[in-house]
């Protein structure tokens, strides 16, 4: 089924947009950032090397979640001994994305210099890659860490998806940054997945008639633009139309994405409460405890009071002499 929209003065930004090439074993997702991926990176000040690597991890965070249900998160890491230690990105159900970097910040500006950009392994070091999907409830667990290589991070994940997952992948990303005529961030990716076959519609087709769909699709990729991935007045509708609309393309519900994080003043009070009481006590700084989301950049603080509050039983003021 081919689909198409018209054009409306809305813009499409944020969100994951699934889909199918008809009468294949050929899935993709189609995702475009703007104000998320705004909201995460000004609640930082990294340097511009480093958003750039957040965005793209953002962007492949988000093509990998479209399955999430629940209580279900996806974790990417990528660690190394470079002068950035690691960079990770959370995505929930939902479309609740976060994430950030730490690094040595001394350590990163001899190694950039004036640059505005740097290859992974320049920042990173030796490391490795690290995909994380928890779908909550009673499901198991799943995590398939890989080698870090390439020049990118999308590199890497091919690396991931041959090794962890061994499927065929064929995937773009665009990151733009503000320059000049663009005042904000944006960023965009697609990828196209070739499943192993099982019957049902795939199976009309031989399969050298599937490898030659396969190749053709990879063709039509290619002649995507990046200015067409990052345009908010085009639809995803009309861009995968534009794409694959030869051989056909199914598309399924879209997905928004948004910025948040699983910081609470509630949650960290649990936390607090789990540790003992007497070590927040003497943790106080002038009577007072600060707790720092390293994610979306926000600070708790607790007084004496409100430690004793966490409590059944007050903690008492030691008497100064």
């Amino acid at each position: 089924m081919t689909m198409r929209v018209q054009e409306t003065s809305k813009t499409y930004s944020d969100f994951i947009q699934p889909f199918l090439i008809d009468h294949s074993a050929i899935r993709g997702r189609l995702v475009r950032l703007d104000k998320t991926l705004n909201n995460v990176l000004t609640a930082h000040q990294y340097h511009t090397a480093i958003s750039r690597h957040l965005a793209e991890q953002m962007v492949l965070a988000s093509l990998l979640s479209a399955t999430l249900s629940g209580d279900g998160i996806l974790t990417i890491q990528v660690k190394g001994d470079g002068p950035v230690r690691f960079i990770v990105v959370d995505v929930m159900a939902g479309g609740i994305i976060r994430g950030y970097a730490q690094m040595d910040e001394e350590a990163l500006k001899k190694v950039l210099g004036r640059s505005k950009t740097a290859e992974i392994s320049k920042i990173l070091g030796k490391g490795y890659l690290a995909v994380t999907l928890d779908q909550g409830g009673e499901e198991q667990r799943y995590q398939g860490i890989v080698e870090l290589k390439g020049e990118n991070l999308s590199e890497a994940f091919k690396g991931y998806f041959v090794q962890s997952q061994q499927a065929e992948v064929v995937m773009h990303v665009a990151v733009r940054a503000p320059d000049k005529k663009h005042k904000t961030w944006r960023a965009g990716g697609i990828i196209i997945e070739r499943m192993p076959l099982e019957g049902g519609k795939e199976a009309e087709f031989t399969r050298e008639q599937q490898d030659d769909l396969w190749s053709r699709t990879g063709l039509f990729m290619q002649t995507l633009k990046e200015e067409e991935l990052l345009d908010l007045d085009i639809t995803p509708q009309n861009l995968l139309y534009r794409l694959f609309n030869e051989d056909g393309v199914w598309v399924y519900k879209m997905q928004a994405l948004k910025a948040g994080c699983r910081c609470s003043r509630e949650r960290v009070k649990t936390v607090l409460k789990s540790l003992p009481k007497e070590e927040l006590i003497s943790a106080l700084d002038k009577d007072r405890l600060t707790i720092h989301c390293q994610f979306c950049n926000s600070k708790e603080i607790f007084t004496r009071a409100d430690i004793n509050r966490l409590y059944s039983k007050p903690v008492k003021s030691k008497k100064r002499r």
